[in-house]
């Protein structure tokens, strides 16, 4: 074995600590504060110009969840099947303090962010187990928590019935709180990607070893981002269901959030910034369209899309582009 000297461990350790990304020029990041800036001023408009609210929320929604996928899986390279437990948690907050304990929206949403932090931190234990037995794992949690909702008593989380919002009802309130978190989301995506920290993730994610070697935290840089990560899926739940206003645990539980929210990210590019929100945007258009012309054949004409989308980009869309064209590198991240 080839030892490697004091002096290179650490002219690398100051490369991971002092240096941002430097593929990325001023101009490139620029534009795309810009293009997002435009984008959601464009999403605030939605209400006012548009009678179809419901697709605008939904498809900001599945461009969050994808987003904070990507933060686990992309950056430290974890497949949490049970993503859907922090997204069905932070739903269940917010409704049972709005509707049982009288608590404004504002703070019920906080509450969910709280809750999702706090599931987190419980189920921070399953991170010391990797690839295929940590994504069992995550989803067997996720299993277990919808059957400990449905069984509680009604009086506290509603019951197998679920939780009926009354106290706040305000659609176009929920969206814009919709819109605030999505382009929270992405700013924090963003800036991860051209700072230190971003480059540290990916180094764990590439070699954990190695990164703990050269002086990086593991452990504790792995947990930052999968608290992270489940604050924003929780509280993207409990604004749908200020925004739904009828809770339930087959619905928030639902595994289709989970995998929907992978597929979405991992179709744009797992890794990257603008992968999640490229490939969420794509595939909820291409599945409205599908479902408003071939509703019967909706699921086989999608599925088989997804599979051939896969098959001839396997790093993504953005990951592909960027395998065969590098010198995009400087604008796509």
């Amino acid at each position: 074995m080839t030892d490697v000297s004091e002096a290179a461990v650490q002219d690398t350790r100051k490369g991971i600590y002092r240096t941002a990304p430097s593929r990325l020029t001023r101009s490139s990041l620029l534009i795309w504060i810009a293009t997002l800036g435009a984008g959601f001023v464009l999403a605030a408009t939605m209400p006012m110009a548009s009678s179809g609210l419901s697709f605008w929320f939904y498809l900001l929604q599945w461009i969050t969840l994808a987003t904070a996928v990507n933060l686990v899986a992309g950056l430290v390279g974890y497949l949490p099947f049970g993503f859907v437990a922090f997204f069905g948690v932070g739903s269940y907050a917010t409704a049972v303090l709005a509707q049982f304990h009288g608590v404004s929206a504002g703070w019920s949403i906080g509450g969910a962010a709280a809750a999702g932090a706090l599931l987190a931190l419980l189920f921070a234990p399953t991170m010391r187990l990797s690839g295929v037995f940590f994504s069992i794992v995550s989803l067997s949690l996720s299993i277990v928590l919808k059957s400990l909702v449905s069984i509680l008593p009604e009086q506290i989380a509603g019951g197998s019935s679920g939780v009926t919002i009354t106290a706040i009802k305000d659609p176009i309130f929920s969206y814009y709180l919709m819109v605030a978190l999505c382009l929270a989301s992405l700013a924090i995506a963003t800036l991860i990607a051209v700072t230190p920290y971003g480059l540290r993730l990916k180094a764990i994610r590439d070699d954990a070893g190695a990164a703990a070697m050269i002086g990086i935290d593991v452990a504790r840089l792995r947990l930052s981002v999968w608290i992270l990560s489940a604050m924003i899926a929780a509280t993207c739940g409990g604004i749908e269901a200020l925004y739904s206003s009828v809770i339930d645990p087959s619905a928030s539980f639902n595994m289709l959030i989970s995998a929907k929210a992978i597929i979405y990210a991992a179709l744009g590019g797992l890794g990257t910034v603008m992968g999640p929100l490229l490939g969420a945007l794509l595939m909820s258009v291409v599945d409205e369209l599908i479902w408003a012309r071939f509703p019967i054949a909706n699921l086989f004409i999608l599925g088989a899309l997804i599979s051939l989308t896969v098959l001839s980009m396997p790093k993504g869309m953005v990951g592909s582009l960027l395998d065969r064209h590098p010198r995009f590198r400087r604008w796509f991240f």
